[in-house]
Order: structure tokens, then sequence, then C-alpha cells
């Protein structure tokens, strides 16, 4: 608009200068007889160049001006809007969702409002700070993200090498989002599925030790105890040393650890957890017995006849990752429990033996069949659900106690202020099989939508209700509150049990 003004005022001043010039060639040479006096008029003066620009800086002063009460009635409007959103704002708070705890119940109708990358509040009746980012979750489910134990490929990279090969626009990243997965653990290193940035990803490492304590293997089991029976004689030393020099007495050096198995020494200090692999009741009870006179934190991958020694299990503390659907059938030579059940996982969770869930398939796969793989996890633990896990202990599964093995409960695994904001908003019941993730979060920042990402947004689109549709919803409450006013204005008719009340009242009308 200023520099139109500007060129229609110059413009102006070029075409006077011009016709001027004109008639100034055009004039004849003798000049004519001069006309009768008449009194002098004084010329207007000749419009200036400093004028005019002076003019056009006037009218450009002005717009600026014009301009600044624009702005300034923008900004006033957005500050008296409380809904106004500022995409750059640090809260993030999702409303009308049943908020799944974990450790606190279900809430419904509540609210979670983030800030930064940690939750801040969770209840019912929270102020939505003004210009916080909003996610409108009425009627869905809001769950903690799920966690992935002891997987591969989902991010690249195993262990230390993760910090350098993660890709933040990987393919697998988007699909394990899709899945609810927002934390997965590789090697022995964690990471987020922060999509499009690199910030917050590495979690840490989970500091397990391998242990193998086979029953085709004696001398390796020998060799085993062997060596943590001189890490426990060690441990021993130090103790009593340490007393002794508390007490003043005379002490030589402290003891050394050198020849000792350092990780060994972790283990029995409560600095790391031992890792086994154990399906068979021979074996789970020979860990067992390991445990009791080596205590210690252990995870066991497989477990498949653990429902027989659960009682066993729940009481020297071991983990368990199972997977429900891994079937190994009984041998009928022995006489003794053995062989696969679906009630695995009920009977785990009666005996207090805290567990996860694993598919299969440690990996995502895009074909084959469903729930098989990590992409699609809960339906794994919906088949534990199948075999009597309340579906609340199925949730635990694959969340808090996912994070208790990998060592990190005081962060992840449930909807608490203080943990890290990861949260997964789905339509329905996450061990559903038609169910959807709508909306992953990740350290507090939206990283999947449905709609926006192109692997499921064709599938039952999320409805937005049309001008018609909410106006046909006035109308029917509407409605209804006219019928409920009518209702209140009928009389009440007489009691059964009062004929004389209603007598009189008769004979009183007539």
């Amino acid at each position: 608009m200023k520099n139109r003004t500007r060129f229609f005022l110059m413009a102006a001043v070029v075409w006077t200068l011009q016709i001027s010039l004109a008639a100034a060639s055009f004039a004849p040479q003798d000049p004519p007889p001069a006309p009768d006096p008449v009194p002098e008029v004084e010329d207007e003066p000749p419009v200036q160049e400093e004028e005019v620009v002076e003019e056009v800086e006037q009218v450009e002063q002005a717009e600026d001006a014009e301009d600044a009460e624009e702005a300034e009635e923008a900004e006033e409007a957005e500050e008296e809007d409380p809904n106004a959103v500022d995409p750059n704002s640090p809260y993030l708070a999702i409303y009308g969702a049943d908020i799944h705890t974990v450790t606190d119940g279900l809430i419904r109708r509540g609210i979670v409002l983030c800030k930064n990358d940690r939750i801040l509040k969770v209840g019912k009746k929270i102020r939505i700070p003004d210009g916080a980012r909003r996610i409108d979750a009425t009627g869905m489910q809001v769950y903690p993200g799920l966690m992935g134990v002891d997987t591969s490929g989902i991010v690249r990279g195993r262990g230390s090498s993760m910090r350098d090969d993660f890709d933040p626009f990987a393919l697998n990243l988007d699909l394990g989002l899709a899945g609810g997965l927002t934390l997965v653990q590789s090697g022995n290193a964690m990471a987020k599925l922060a999509r499009g940035t690199l910030d917050g990803v590495m979690v840490g490492e989970t500091g397990w030790v391998n242990l193998g304590y086979s029953s085709t293997s004696p001398g390796g089991r020998r060799q085993l105890r062997e060596s943590m029976r001189k890490v426990r004689d060690y441990l021993r030393e130090v103790r009593n040393w340490n007393i002794d020099k508390s007490m003043g007495e005379e002490v030589g050096e402290e003891p050394s650890s050198k020849g000792l198995n350092s990780g060994h020494l972790a283990l029995l200090e409560g600095k790391a957890m031992a890792r086994f692999n154990a399906n068979s009741l021979k074996d789970l009870l020979s860990i067992c017995d390991f445990l009791e006179e080596y205590p210690m934190q252990a995870v066991i991958f497989g477990g498949q006849e653990a429902w027989a020694c659960a009682g066993r299990l729940g009481r020297v503390g071991a983990h368990l990752v199972i997977t429900p659907r891994a079937k190994a059938w009984a041998d009928q030579t022995l006489n003794a429990p053995s062989g696969w059940t679906i009630e695995n996982a009920k009977i785990l969770w009666e005996h207090g033996v805290p567990f996860s869930i694993l598919p299969q398939q440690r990996w995502i796969s895009t074909g084959g069949l469903a729930g098989r793989d990590m992409l699609t996890l809960p339906m794994e633990a919906a088949f534990a659900i199948r075999g009597g896990l309340p579906q609340d202990a199925a949730l635990r599964a694959l969340t808090l106690d996912a994070a208790e093995i990998l060592g990190i409960e005081d962060r992840v695994g449930s909807i608490e202020p203080g943990k890290d904001a990861d949260l997964i908003i789905c339509d329905g019941d996450l061990f559903h099989y038609r169910t959807f993730v709508q909306w992953s979060v990740v350290n507090g920042k939206m990283v999947y939508d449905k709609e926006v990402a192109p692997y499921f947004a064709h599938i039952r689109p999320r409805q937005v209700a049309s001008f018609e549709e909410v106006m046909e919803e006035i109308e029917r409450a509407l409605d209804e509150t006219e019928e409920a006013v009518e209702l209140e204005d009928v009389p009440e008719a007489p009691a059964i049990d009062a004929p004389e009340q209603a007598a009189v009242e008769v004979s009183d009308r007539e």
C-alpha cells in the first residue's frame, strides 16, 4: 500500500511537468498586442519535489501508525481469548478422555496437564493455562506409553552405538508409535521414539549381566557358583574390615577385589540385574535355588513352565518376560507338571510375580500374522487376558512392570505428576483388536497423529461433528429439558396405601 501511494504521487508530479514543458514549446514567437492592464494576481508557487516527498512520508507514517494499532488490537484479542493456542507454549493439555493411571485407578473424563517434558497435573478439575497446546480426546482413552523389552530393529544400533545410529525419521519408528510404543530397549541401551528430534532420545543403559545356568551345562553352573562364592567372601571381608575400623581396632589394608568378576560383584552389591534364559521347570527351579543362595535382582526370559513354580519365583523376587502364545506341549513321560498353558500369566500374577510381555517376533514386521510382532504388542497381552489375567494387570505388564525390569520406574510406566510425559491416546480399549492409537506424545510433544501419518489414516478416520449434527444434539437436549419440566408440573397421584385421603379429595372436588 505504501509503494502504490508513492507511485501515484510521483506520477502526478511528472505529468504536471510534462504538460508545462509542452505548452512552452508550442507558444507563438510573435507576442500578441498587449492587453488592457489588469490587476496583478500572484500565481501559486509551483509544487516542489521536497513538498511531494514530505507528503509521501506523512502518508507512510500514518499507515505505520494504523498497522501498529491493528497489531496491538490483534495481540489484545489473543490475550482476551483463553482458548487461543500458542504453538510454542510449554504446556500441553489432554482433556475429555478416560485416564488409565496404572497406579491410581481410572479417572473418567479427566485432564492430563504436561509442562515441557514432564506431567504436571492429573485429575478432573484442573485449570488449563492460557495459550496451552490442546488435544481434545473426548470419548477416548489415555494410557502411559508402552515399553518394548529386548526389542530388535525398531531403532538402529544396539547399546552405545544407538546414540550415533538413531534415525528420527525411520519408518519403523513411525510404526512403533502407531502401535503404542514410546520406549524400547535394545541390547543394553534404552531409547525413546522421539520422532523428528535427537533431544531426549537416550534414556540410559539397563545394567544387565547375562548369566548362564542351564541344566545342560553342569560345568558352566559350577564355574558360576565358584565365582559367586569368591565375590561373597570378599564382601564379607570388606564388611568385617569396616566394622573393625569403625570400632578403632588396628586393621591392615582394605581387602582387594583383584581377580574378581566385576559383573558378579555388581550383582551381589545390588548395582545390577542378572538376566537368565529358561523355559523348562527344571531350569527354573535351578535358578530359584541359585537365587536363594545368592540373593540378587534377576529377570528370566522365557518362563513357559513358570506357572508350575510360581510360588518359588515369587519368593526369590524374580521378574519374568513371557510370551503368552509361545506353546510347548507337556511331556507325557514326566510325573510332574510340564508344558505350556494360557493361564501362565494369570498364575504368575496371583503369586505376585512381576512380568512383562513380549511377542514371538521382537521386531516390527509389515507382513505375516497380526499380533506376532511389536507392531501389535497389546494383542499379545490380550491372549493373557483370555487366559484369566485381569486387564489392569495386563496394562501394568506393558508399562510399569516393564519399567521396573528396565530400572526406570521412577521416570516412566504410569501417569503421575513428575514423570515423563510419554502418553498414547486410543479411540477405544487398548486390548481390542479394532482400536487404533490416535495420538502419541513423547517428552511432552505430539510425535504421531493418525490423521496425518500415511499408514492408517484411511481406516476409520476421526469423525468431526457437522453443523447439522450439533444443532440436532442441541434440539434433542432442549426437548428432554421441556419434557422434564412438564413432568414436574403434573400433580402427584395419591398413594395406594392412603385410600381415605383420595376419597376426601374426590368429595371436595364434587
